[in-house]
């Protein structure tokens, strides 16, 4: 009894200290006013544990606790050594934000090795952020255990370096799993599934995710595609076996739910599923926000959007209301006497867009600038695109 009360002690204790380092890394850096108390410290905060203070208390007075300076003097080095080696504010936060313990890392001895690994195998620094950004538990797991067998591993399977590394920076997880018992057992469920042999390599280089899935729901995910009418020759089905493999059954309801709750028939989630998997990977708000947008202030119908669900993956903040803004102005002003196709607007590169209607009219129209960056934006956009 008192053995299981001493662990559930100092599992509690991990967790404030991670909760404690992070908020003091939000203090420090992200300008947040946090009270600090400090006659309180983490070792009293834990000896109060036996004094009757429940674990959903001693939680939440955590949320309010600082650890004392000399407790955290790595915490600077560890912020510094992100920003010394490439990695942006918003990639730090990041960092932090998905791993607090890691403000309690060593840099010499667990940042440091796990870097200098990456680069070693072939990733530039900026490849490393994004790869530790989205993985950031490579900075935790160790270099002769996990990763060194996991990329020897990827490197025999995938037939190259080249392969393997390019297998890591779309699916930066796989490092985390040991390659060499799944593969086998992946291969032979999609066999079974039918993949021709000569596509199999080619299916797991495009989609290396897969690699870390159940083969059991691999297998279940495989024959519900086939029943859906999918080719499992194309493109979209390797698209949206990942998609359904990825996410769980209950969370895959949950979105459908939320597209039938927007006024999409049965045949148009398919149809958009069909065309566009990675739709079913954007949260229920995401998929709220995006198609009220494109029926309540574009007045595109439903229909229409289920039959160009590309729309649907475009940013709303990034891309879709910057564009749509700059399209508004150009057609209120009278620059422009119609707009083409949605498609012409949204899927056309950053580049081409910039020549075509901002850099182009510019002098003319000193709000341009503004639109595009999002400062400018309208409850209703009037100007008329040809497909409605």
């Amino acid at each position: 009894m008192l053995q299981s009360l001493y662990k559930c002690q100092r599992n509690l204790c991990t967790k404030i200290r991670k909760t404690s380092l992070f908020l003091q890394y939000v203090s420090t850096s992200c300008g947040s006013n946090i009270t600090t108390d400090e006659n309180k410290t983490l070792i009293n905060l834990c000896r109060r544990k036996s004094c009757g203070l429940s674990k959903k208390n001693l939680s939440s007075e955590a949320k309010v606790l600082q650890l004392d300076t000399a407790k955290c003097s790595n915490v600077s080095a560890v912020i510094e050594f992100f920003q010394n080696h490439g990695f942006s504010s918003t990639q730090t936060k990041k960092l932090i934000r998905l791993r607090p313990n890691l403000l309690a890392s060593k840099v010499d001895k667990t940042l440091k090795p796990k870097l200098k690994f990456l680069q070693s195998i072939g990733f530039s620094e900026d490849e490393c952020s994004k790869i530790l950004c989205c993985n950031p538990n490579i900075l935790l797991s160790s270099i002769e255990k996990q990763l060194t067998p996991s990329f020897d591993c990827l490197k025999i399977f995938m037939g190259s370096e080249v392969q393997a590394m390019a297998a890591i920076k779309r699916s930066p997880r796989i490092f985390n799993y040991n390659i060499s018992r799944s593969w086998k057992k992946t291969v032979q469920v999609l066999h079974q599934v039918g993949i021709p042999d000569s596509q199999v390599p080619e299916f797991i280089s495009k989609a290396p995710i897969i690699l870390t899935i159940n083969p059991q729901k691999m297998n279940k995910v495989g024959l519900r595609l086939k029943e859906m009418g999918f080719d499992v020759t194309s493109p979209a089905f390797r698209a949206a076996f990942s998609a359904m493999s990825m996410v769980s059954q209950s969370k895959m309801e949950r979105k459908l739910e939320t597209y039938r709750s927007m006024g999409f028939s049965d045949g148009e989630i398919l149809n958009i599923f069909k065309l566009q998997p990675t739709c079913m990977f954007y949260s229920e708000d995401n998929i709220r926000a995006i198609v009220a947008f494109y029926v309540d202030r574009l007045h595109l119908s439903l229909s229409h959007l289920s039959q160009r669900p590309v729309f649907l993956l475009r940013s709303l903040e990034r891309r879709v209301i910057p564009r749509c803004s700059v399209m508004e102005v150009l057609w209120s002003r009278g620059i422009i006497s119609k707009v083409c196709k949605l498609s012409s607007i949204l899927v056309v590169s950053e580049k081409e867009f910039l020549q075509k209607y901002v850099t182009k009219y510019e002098a003319e129209v000193p709000d341009l600038q503004a639109a595009y960056r999002g400062e400018l934006t309208f409850n209703e956009y009037s100007f008329h695109l040809n497909e409605i």
